[in-house]
């Protein structure tokens, strides 16, 4: 009579090399996307990346995920669109990217005390793949070859190995920075504003001075009140005597502002009209937390370029910075329309200094400067009554 040989757990064809093995699913690290490319991203992917649901990867991750249906591919074209992975990896402008859901990895182990289920899927001499498909298919192959109890536990374990594990996504926060302002091949004006101030510097009168001088000096008119302005105290009625101390305007600064990550430390340095190089030193925080920073320089008119770095990360921009002009055409004429030849004109700034000078022969003048910002016209041989504004 024939029987059923007991199953021996002792068995070496099954048991031998049995080891702790950790399935460790693929790694996804994600690259830092510099602002001027980030803002010419389409809004629903920009959306994405700010919210923090999807990082942007490199072709050689995007290569090794491509199959995967999370996997967005991007190309630009005229305009950003969504294709597939061909088409995304002929093109010279692309973008892939890949949400930032942590999996959680399995482990399969054959120890862990004699209640502990015996793996039998890790052992190299057990079963090919193809000879796993049969056995998956055919149950009844394996109750017949290795018993009821033992087939079903190597059905399982088949089975878990069988499944496709998800990359793991792992967040490396590499030091990043970026300015804000001035913006990319952007025009700054000098002129007050909550990007330009003047700067000033403080002067002692000497006994050869006189502030008339000292305003010419700074400012290029001489006017006394182009320096009483900033100084509380005195005027032309009560003029400053040798020996004070006077603040007067020595030309303007610019802020600069960004931000930056997993760094300490910001470099600024400046080239152009006037160059400089700062360090700022922040405060610490976290790697994945983001320190903003700002810098006023002294600049000139001129075209200049910025390069911020923090522990390796760069961001460059470059800009220009103008003096304002203003223009003013001057046209006289009397009640017929006839032009008004050769009359003497002058122009009051608001800073007080008076320009002189004569319409041609068509009674037409043109005149610009930086300073002539609610300038006052009047012309010498005409009173403020004789004359009125027209519209041009």
């Amino acid at each position: 009579m024939l029987t059923k040989d007991a199953v021996d757990f002792q068995h070496a064809h099954i048991f031998d090399e049995i080891k702790d093995e950790v399935i460790t699913p693929p790694v996804v690290t994600f690259t830092y996307v510099r602002r001027a490319e980030f803002t010419l991203l389409p809004k629903k992917l920009q959306r994405l990346i700010q919210d923090n649901q999807y990082g942007v990867i490199d072709k050689r991750q995007a290569a090794r995920l491509r199959d995967d249906p999370r996997s967005q591919f991007w190309i630009n074209e005229k305009t950003w669109r969504k294709v597939s992975y061909n088409s995304y990896k002929n093109t010279a402008q692309g973008l892939a990217v890949y949400p930032k859901d942590p999996v959680n990895t399995t482990k399969f182990s054959s120890s862990g005390g004699a209640n502990a289920t015996p793996d039998y899927s890790v052992s190299e001499h057990f079963l090919s793949d193809s000879q796993q498909a049969g056995f998956l298919a055919t149950p009844a192959l394996l109750n017949s070859q290795y018993g009821e109890g033992q087939a079903k536990y190597i059905a399982q374990s088949m089975q878990q190995h069988s499944r496709t594990s998800k990359p793991t996504v792992v967040e490396i926060h590499l030091p990043a920075v970026c300015i804000y302002k001035p913006v990319l091949q952007s025009t700054v004006q000098l002129k007050a504003s909550h990007q330009v101030r003047q700067s000033f510097s403080t002067h002692l009168l000497q006994a050869s001075e006189t502030v008339e001088q000292l305003a010419q000096q700074y400012t290029g008119y001489k006017n006394a009140n182009l320096i009483y302005d900033y100084n509380l105290g005195f005027s032309s009625r009560k003029p400053a005597t040798s020996g004070t101390s006077l603040r007067v305007p020595d030309g303007w600064k610019l802020n600069i502002e960004g931000s930056s990550s997993n760094s300490r430390t910001v470099v600024i340095k400046w080239q152009g009209p006037t160059n400089g190089q700062v360090t700022l030193q922040l405060d610490k925080k976290r790697p994945d937390e983001v320190s903003f920073w700002q810098h006023y320089f002294s600049v000139k008119p001129g075209v200049y370029t910025v390069v911020v770095t923090a522990s390796g990360a760069v961001d460059t921009t470059t800009f220009t910075v103008e003096q304002p002009t203003l223009a003013y055409e001057i046209e006289l004429f009397d009640e017929a329309g006839a032009p008004q030849a050769n009359m003497g004109y002058k122009i009051r700034l608001r800073n007080g200094h008076v320009i002189t000078g004569q319409l041609d022969k068509n009674g037409y003048a043109n005149v610009s400067g930086p300073d002539f910002e609610n300038a006052k016209v009047s012309f010498f041989e005409l009173a403020d009554k004789d004359w009125l504004v027209g519209l041009s």
